[in-house]
């Protein structure tokens, strides 16, 4: 999330936003990119769109550019001020974002003004190294609160986390240039010979020694065999969420609702809003074909589904609300024999601890199962971590200052090691099923229903290795670098 003062300490000039734009074009070409599209030629929401070339690209011999070394860069232009805060603005980069997580391909956001308001703020949102985590959690706040997105890109924007947007501002780019500034900056682009930067774009060669890696996922093997489609008859889908627990595996686009539950199974919660003589059932893989953005849905909906597997599982675990995320966590339930005279009060479910006294405050060891889709098959990732409330029950979570301490604190006790990662992500695989215990591949089901028709097995991947690494030390990188190891 870049910030890119191009003037310095000089004054901007205003222009006319069209050659505003044309001005950023010319710079763009002038450092190897492709202008793809204009708003002034296309429907499109950004100003301009261009294709470059991946840095990845300098470090290989080859004569043409294939489509996984194109970097895709969108460019918003504001020819005037620019307020972080000002809702078309606000409006603008929530539909981006939302483009960046829903389409197959990320990209760069670039945003060019000659003058931020309030700059200093600007930079503690964007700018590496002066941004803060509260900084960003407030611009977000404001972001949620400030868009104009329609009902339905509403609905998409709240079922992704604070750890999206952050995700997102990696690549969104602020650039402080005016006309003059642009200008300048496009006759130097144009005055470089870019092949003498071979020598510092170049790549040194890996180390050729195999390593194991553990993945933190699991590999989604058989579907459900159904989904249920029917008409919604709520005037706000946020109507229907906020009458069903929020791990109910349901979602709703345009005036359709879709549920991997069973009509039968269903709430009554759920069913009042729904036009019960419109629920089909569909075969789910041919769904999965046949729907646009059917990938996006069924994700959400097996999102919910593992959420709601752990709450079910268990009557002291639920679902909290932490970071904009929705976490699992186990309620402080210590056993008061176990506890050791003088020693902080623990609880444990299944022979592994899931909270601690810190002081005046528990901690929780929580897990997010959140699926992926690469190369069109469906993962399931178990991200694990510590998070702390006031009194154990999970009502009331402790952030900002407090919880950093308390974190470090953790960290310091070694509670933040990559085996203590490991071993985390195991519990909570068992917590939600996904053992390794016969059968291979687990259910979102109990064990006397494994048949059930809507069953999803899932299977570990244990073959995962490297066969390159990076030099672990300077010795090792003074080594690849030698004449007689470089291939250059």
């Amino acid at each position: 999330m870049p910030w890119f003062d191009h003037e310095g300490g000089s004054e901007a000039s205003f222009h006319t936003g069209e050659k505003y734009k044309n001005r950023i074009a010319e710079y763009l070409r002038a450092r190897g990119n492709s202008i793809e599209r204009r708003s002034d030629h296309h429907a499109t929401t950004e100003d301009l769109a261009a294709v470059g070339i991946s840095e990845d690209f300098y470090c290989l011999d080859a004569e043409k550019v294939s489509s996984e070394f194109e970097k895709r860069i969108r460019v918003e232009a504001k020819a005037g001020e620019v307020s972080r805060l000002d809702e078309s603005f606000v409006t603008e980069l929530a539909r981006t974002f939302l483009d960046y997580h829903e389409q197959s391909r990320e990209f760069e956001y670039h945003v060019y003004s000659p003058h931020f308001q309030a700059p200093d703020k600007w930079k503690r949102i964007f700018k590496p190294r002066v941004s803060t985590d509260d900084a960003i959690k407030n611009y977000y706040d404001e972001v949620v609160s400030r868009h104009e997105l329609n009902d339905q890109e509403t609905e998409k924007f709240r079922e992704y986390e604070f750890e999206h947007f952050k995700r997102f501002l990696e690549d969104v780019f602020i650039h402080r240039a005016g006309w003059d500034r642009l200008e300048q900056m496009t006759e130097d682009e144009q005055s470089v010979d870019r092949s003498k930067w071979d020598f510092y774009t170049k790549e040194n060669r890996p180390y050729d020694r195999p390593e194991t890696l553990i993945p933190n996922f699991l590999k989604l093997e058989e579907y459900p065999d159904y989904i249920y489609v029917g008409i919604c008859t709520a005037d706000r889908h946020r109507d229907v969420y906020e009458a069903n627990e929020w791990y109910s595996p349901i979602w709703i686009e345009g005036d359709e609702i879709y549920s991997l539950t069973p009509p039968e199974e269903m709430e009554d919660s759920l069913l009042k809003f729904i036009e019960t003589d419109s629920i089909k059932e569909q075969r789910f893989d041919q769904w999965l074909e046949d729907v646009e953005k059917a990938d996006e849905i069924a994700k959400r909906l097996f999102n919910r589904f593992l959420k709601k597997r752990g709450v079910e599982n268990y009557d002291t675990c639920k679902l909290v609300r932490h970071d904009y995320e929705n976490r699992l966590i186990f309620q402080h339930n210590p056993d008061k024999d176990s506890v050791e005279e003088d020693g902080p009060e623990q609880t444990f479910v299944e022979g592994w601890k899931v909270t601690m006294e810190r002081g005046r405050s528990i901690a929780h060891r929580y897990g997010i199962p959140q699926f992926r889709q690469y190369d069109g098959d469906f993962y399931v990732f178990v991200e694990t971590g510590w998070l702390f409330s006031g009194r154990g029950y999970g009502n009331n979570i402790i952030s900002g200052d407090q919880a950093s301490k308390l974190h470090d604190d953790l960290q310091s006790d070694g509670y933040h090691r990559p085996n203590n990662f490991k071993a985390q992500f195991r519990q909570w695989r068992s917590y939600l099923d996904l053992t390794e215990d016969p059968p291979q591949n687990q259910s979102l089901f109990e064990d006397d229903e494994r048949d059930h028709p809507q069953a999803m097995y899932f299977s570990e991947i244990d073959d995962l290795e490297v066969r390159k690494r990076p030099p672990k030390d300077t010795s090792e990188r003074n080594e690849l670098m030698s004449p007689e190891v470089d291939s250059y």
